[in-house]
């Protein structure tokens, strides 16, 4: 029988040079590989064990552009933090944009959503 698990997440970007370094910078994610990909550079990353890649536009493709409004198919993804409000004054003080301020969604759960590059929705949410 076939079995799965997660491998990576892969965000297309207009500049992945500069989302690579959101990436280190805000959440202090490391970079694994650096390459090209159909002739546009590629970032292997590393964020606490959550494996992605940024890459630019390929060669031959035209990208469509994403908000961050709530949309069909992957709206958003989400990070644990261990302390929300640590959290949130750390990331503002790095430049983060907040789309939804930290709130209490039930009890023993905060949640809070922050722009990443090229508008993706990123949340954070501190589960007690």
């Amino acid at each position: 029988m076939a079995t799965y698990g997660y491998d990576h997440l892969h965000f297309r970007s207009e500049d992945p040079r500069a989302a690579r370094k959101f990436w280190e910078d805000m959440f202090g994610a490391t970079l694994v590989q650096e390459r090209e990909l159909g002739g546009a550079p590629s970032f292997n990353m590393d964020l606490k064990g959550m494996v992605f890649i940024v890459s630019g536009r390929a060669m031959g493709e035209d990208p469509v552009r994403t908000s961050s409004d709530p949309r069909y198919g992957l709206d958003h993804f989400g990070l644990r933090v261990n302390n929300m409000d640590e959290a949130a004054e750390d990331l503002r003080a790095k430049g983060a944009e907040f789309i939804c301020e930290p709130w209490e969604i039930r009890p023993g759960v905060k949640i809070a959503f922050i722009k990443g590059p090229d508008n993706i929705s990123i949340e954070l949410a501190q589960r007690d």
